[in-house]
């Protein structure tokens, strides 16, 4: 895996990174902020990007590539959409890893090191930032839970269904 520099001109997003919707939360110097608190990474078929029980607060956004989810080796989910949000998790709730994230062909991300963040822009300090990042990560793990809802309950239909047939 290779970690590069992301360099930026101030006030501005250059392509891929202006469809990605979590940067439209963010205007003027957050938006500064977070992109000089950002690098990138490329990795390679098999590299591991999340360690699962690392401790570790960075947000990962993919720019390109497919990526695999897993715990304990069991796949539990896939990342291929360029823009997708992951590992944010740890970085607000200061847990260590729930699962690996593998990267499945070529892959390019965006790494925002919360950690660094918190240092040079403390929340107490920082308000107006922290309201902007939270509730955007609040919408990407309200949409997770209503996709879980819905499959629990489609489960439990089928599930009560097969109970019926028997």
């Amino acid at each position: 895996m290779k970690e590069f520099a992301y360099i930026h001109e101030e006030g501005t997003l250059p392509e891929p990174l202006d469809r990605i919707p979590f940067f439209e939360s963010f205007q003027g110097r957050h938006l500064n902020d977070i992109l000089y608190s950002s690098y990138f990474i490329q990795a390679d078929v098999g590299d591991e990007i999340i360690k699962e029980g690392q401790d570790d607060s960075r947000i990962f956004i993919l720019l390109t590539g497919k990526l695999e989810v897993a715990k304990k080796g069991e796949i539990l989910a896939t990342i291929g959409k360029p823009g997708e949000i992951f590992g944010e998790l740890s970085a607000i709730s200061d847990d260590k890893r729930f699962a690996s994230v593998i990267a499945r062909s070529s892959t390019l991300c965006l790494v925002i090191d919360q950690r660094f963040l918190r240092e040079i822009k403390p929340e107490e300090d920082n308000a107006s930032y922290y309201a902007a990042l939270y509730g955007f990560l609040c919408r990407v793990l309200a949409a997770r839970l209503k996709k879980s809802s819905e499959l629990i309950i489609r489960l439990e239909k089928e599930l009560e269904e097969l109970k019926g047939s028997l």
